[in-house]
């Protein structure tokens, strides 16, 4: 039995709760919710960073680090793929899940400063970030194919335009992109997408 240390609302533990749902791996799954803020023992005993997701394995291996455990789940668990077989491709969604990796962690920034005192903020910060993710969401629109199934491409592009909508409700990414938002709607009803969705 695997256990794994999430926060409903990181981005980063619904793509691995996602993956594992994809890979048909969830029953022997045991979910812990965490608040890593408020430091609880059993996260930090697991992950001394206290950082989520953190994927504690059957023989009692703690991995964190969304893209480390990704990575281990596609060696230890090979079917069904995430990753396309052949090289092009391969390094084609490879690269897809590296832009939307970025977009999540742009939009954590940018929560986690308007959480700052109003006199410690920074404009330019906020500013430069949400300049880059509109380049980000332009660009994906313009990029992203697909790969056949839903491999780690697509995880990582719905759990990042998701975080999106769930932080930043107010940024248009859809009039930046119809391309994303046709393919959104079509995959937001998918059950791993519907099961790991944040609270409202």
């Amino acid at each position: 039995m695997m256990k794994l240390f999430l926060s409903p609302t990181s981005p980063f533990a619904r793509k691995v709760k996602v993956a594992l749902m994809e890979k048909n791996l969830y029953p022997d799954v045991e979910e812990i919710p965490v608040d890593p803020w408020s430091s609880p023992a059993e996260l930090i005993r697991a992950n001394p960073l206290c950082q989520v997701p953190t994927l504690v394995t059957g023989e009692g291996l703690a991995l964190a680090n969304s893209d480390s455990i990704l990575d281990w789940l596609e060696s230890r668990f090979p079917e069904p793929a995430l990753r396309p077989a052949n090289d092009p491709d391969r390094g084609r969604a490879m690269a897809i899940a590296a832009q939307a990796h970025g977009l999540m962690q742009y939009t954590v920034d940018i929560v986690l400063e308007r959480r700052r005192p109003a006199s410690q903020r920074s404009a330019t910060f906020t500013d430069r970030r949400m300049a880059a993710i509109g380049r980000v969401v332009t660009a994906l629109g313009d990029r992203f194919l697909p790969t056949p199934g839903f491999g780690i491409d697509g995880i990582g592009v719905a759990c990042a335009l998701g975080y999106l909508d769930l932080r930043l409700p107010e940024y248009p990414w859809r009039e930046r992109s119809p391309s994303l938002t046709r393919w959104f709607s079509g995959v937001a009803s998918r059950p791993s997408l519907q099961a790991s969705a944040p609270p409202v």
